[in-house]
């Protein structure tokens, strides 16, 4: 569920506008604001339930009034976007990675040296199965 939505500045006000559904606009007075009304107008104008709000994907074309502003903003939210996939697929590698090293019997320290990230996340990611108190053979005399 993916939803273009054209936002312009007006009067100090922050006007919404989602081309795709007819009669789908709001406004708000700051941004964050905003977001919130926009996903509400979108459940009411496609009849969904509530619980689909938080999981609507908006897509947000900014018109400030400052065309320079307009263009780097979204350059950087791109970049920020692509950068949040990039972290998604490393953290995907590290925890294949950790689990892997873990299952050939690595230590959760080695294996938290070799991926990059702490023993604490390791043992997170690939807790070890049977691990208990070791206890020491008492020897007697």
């Amino acid at each position: 569920m993916s939803y273009r939505v054209v936002v312009t500045r007006e009067d100090g006000a922050w006007l919404a506008d989602v081309p795709e559904l007819e009669g789908a606009h709001t406004w708000a007075g700051n941004l964050p604001a905003l977001d919130q009304a926009v996903r509400e107008v979108i459940v009411l104008a496609e009849d969904m339930p509530d619980e689909v709000i938080p999981r609507l994907e908006l897509d947000y074309e900014y018109h400030t009034g400052d065309d320079q502003v307009d263009v780097e903003a979204a350059d950087l939210r791109r970049e920020r976007a692509r950068v949040a996939r990039l972290e998604r697929q490393v953290a995907a590698q590290t925890d294949l990675m950790a689990r892997r090293l873990v299952s050939r019997g690595y230590s959760v320290r080695d294996a938290a040296a070799l991926t990059g990230v702490s023993h604490q996340r390791v043992s997170q990611l690939a807790p070890r199965r049977g691990r208990g108190i070791r206890r020491r053979a008492q020897v007697d005399a």
